[in-house]
């Protein structure tokens, strides 16, 4: 599915700074804070641990699952990508879907993290769009040379009192528009109750872990 690489970069770029969150939590009281200390131990952490993870890819998607959702909102991508259908499904179908969705989104992210080699990123000042939004604009540098443009979209949970990441913009390219479009052709084809299935025996093939071809 190519409309989930979007969220590989993202994951990429923030997955591996778990590393050290035991032992300092990252902060989510402001967007640019929550970016930065994520961003700061994402590329010698993904050095340093590079050879281990090559050994047993599974210990990616159990890695991601512990460290990087906490982070995320995936309830909040489901419901955004879901659109109108979210508000005619089930409760049950609901449910299902945000699963399985989070579910599909670490299974791309096990079979992609390990091609991905970061040299710098640097994160510039957030800009609040408006009360309880705001945008942190970075600019990742890879090993090839390749330069790229990420905003990350953020938002303010009221009842938890913290930051979480909903969104990456990668050149101006929305993944949860991305997501929505492609989801939606989908459920319009098929319902929801197929697309779920169809996840969910995708996700469920994935015993074994293997980087996904070029």
């Amino acid at each position: 599915m190519n409309y989930f690489k979007p969220f590989l970069l993202m994951l990429s770029l923030l997955g591996f700074s778990g590393g050290v969150a035991c032992a300092q939590p990252i902060s989510q009281d402001n967007p640019e804070t929550l970016v930065k200390e994520l961003s700061e131990t994402v590329v010698s952490e993904v050095d340093a641990r590079r050879e281990e993870l090559e050994a047993d890819p599974q210990k990616i998607k159990a890695f991601a699952d512990e460290f990087v959702l906490p982070y995320v909102d995936t309830p909040k991508m489901a419901r955004y990508v879901m659109g109108r259908y979210w508000r005619t499904a089930t409760k049950a179908q609901q449910e299902a879907f945000v699963d399985a969705f989070t579910n599909t989104l670490l299974r791309s992210y096990s079979k992609s993290i390990l091609k991905l080699k970061v040299t710098s990123i640097v994160v510039e000042k957030m800009i609040e769009t408006r009360e309880g939004r705001a945008s942190v604009k970075t600019e990742v540098t890879q090993a090839d040379g390749n330069k790229s443009t990420v905003v990350y979209r953020a938002y303010w949970n009221k009842k938890k009192q913290k930051w979480f990441l909903y969104d990456v913009s990668i050149e101006g390219i929305s993944m949860l528009l991305n997501y929505r479009k492609s989801f939606a052709s989908e459920f319009q084809k098929s319902g929801i109750d197929d697309v779920i299935k169809g996840l969910v025996i995708k996700n469920n093939e994935s015993k074994l872990v293997e980087p996904e071809e070029s």
